[in-house]
């Protein structure tokens, strides 16, 4: 019981900080109407977003793996909701900045210290088990962040969406409670002497580099889906809400199936299995009616189904470094999966067709796969061979 609580907390605070991500995506086609911003100014807010969170976490995941200290999951969480939550108040767009980069380093602090607790209570082989729970509750919240926001602003306007600072701030008090005792767990650089994994940091550089690549597809099409939708398909808010939400959802399923199969079958292989069935699924977005809807669905399902994999890999490869593991899967990738959002707005500034510019990003997607073959790692109790 006492190794609950503090997964319990960790869950819990993933759940909480990552239902205020994806409302960004949402309120930007009101932004763009109502401040006047170009898409380039409105991805850009996503960019900062990720780049702040992806250049101050793998920083924090080093200092806490050579200190052994990590900041407060409940201060994290509670950071990370007001941010996003008051953004909405404002028409000052450097304000916007400022609240959004506050949230970015509250996400920043909350995962390699959240990251680590959970390492720490997995048993080595069920630690793709424990980190698809840990990253599912994310995902889950995730999935039903744009819904909430949607209905907020259905209800109330975009100033509506500041009521969400409210169950940020009650999680953050429950989950203080929960994780305010760790001393008594094992430190992570001790359980990775009983790591079975065979690799190199070099396996490890190429496994973030495809984590990257594949954030730069999946961040794209989050961001602008909502506003291809309501601009290009004539689709309100509500309902451009609902289809985001539904497709994390299939994320959430595909981060479930992968990180267990992964424990199964090996991680390589899962890799590359979710990352090539992720290319026809992106190409059937650009489909009309059902087919359109299939392709957003199945692309969110086998995206996901790799990203567990990927972290956990990662944290395998380099024992004992769960933080920078952390840092550069869960920050650094997002950061540049952020670049891939400002380069569609651009691209659609340039063009005059977000559709042509978001299907630019199948170029990463392509690329991932092939990336991925060439990573050197196996498990010691894994009977074949991955390279």
């Amino acid at each position: 019981m006492a190794k609950s609580s503090p997964l319990t907390g960790a869950v819990a605070g993933h759940f909480l900080i990552d239902l205020y991500t994806p409302v960004l995506p949402i309120i930007l086609p009101l932004l763009i109407e109502s401040m006047g911003l170009s898409y380039l100014l409105a991805g850009l807010v996503v960019t900062v977003f990720n780049i702040v969170s992806s250049i101050t976490q793998p920083l924090v995941g080093i200092w806490g793996d050579r200190t052994g200290k990590h900041a407060d999951v409940a201060f994290c969480v509670l950071l990370g909701a007001v941010g996003i939550s008051l953004s909405v108040l404002t028409s000052n767009y450097l304000i916007l900045l400022m609240l959004v980069c506050g949230a970015a380093i509250g996400h920043a602090l909350f995962h390699p210290a959240a990251m680590d607790l959970v390492y720490r209570v997995s048993p080595p082989a069920s630690l793709g088990k424990y980190n698809s729970i840990f990253t599912t509750a994310g995902s889950i919240s995730y999935a039903f962040g744009p819904l909430v926001a949607g209905a907020l602003i259905a209800l109330g306007g975009l100033p509506a969406v500041c009521w969400m600072v409210l169950p940020g701030i009650i999680g953050a008090a429950w989950i203080f409670k929960l994780t305010r005792k760790t001393e008594s767990l094992e430190p992570a650089v001790k359980k990775a002497r009983f790591s079975s994994v065979e690799g190199s940091r070099s396996g490890a550089a190429l496994v973030v580099t495809v984590c990257a690549l594949r954030a730069i597809g999946y961040t794209g099409v989050i961001t602008y889906l909502p506003t291809l939708l309501t601009v290009s398909s004539g689709m309100g808010t509500m309902v451009s809400s609902i289809i985001v939400t539904v497709m994390l959802l299939f994320g959430v399923a595909g981060q479930l199936a992968g990180g267990r199969l992964s424990d199964l079958y090996g991680r390589k292989r899962m890799l590359v299995f979710g990352l090539v069935l992720a290319i026809p699924c992106f190409m059937l977005i650009f489909a009309d009616g059902w087919l359109m809807l299939f392709g957003v669905m199945s692309y969110a399902f086998f995206a996901s189904f790799c990203y567990v994999t990927s972290v956990t890999m990662t944290q395998e490869l380099l024992p004992g470094k769960t933080g920078l593991a952390s840092g550069l899967t869960l920050g650094f990738t997002m950061g540049v999966g952020g670049l891939g959002a400002a380069a569609v707005g651009f691209a659609a500034d340039v063009t005059g067709n977000l559709s042509g510019a978001l299907s630019l990003m199948i170029v990463p997607i392509l690329i991932a796969p092939v990336i991925a073959l060439f990573v050197r790692y196996r498990k010691a109790d894994e009977a074949v061979p991955l390279q």
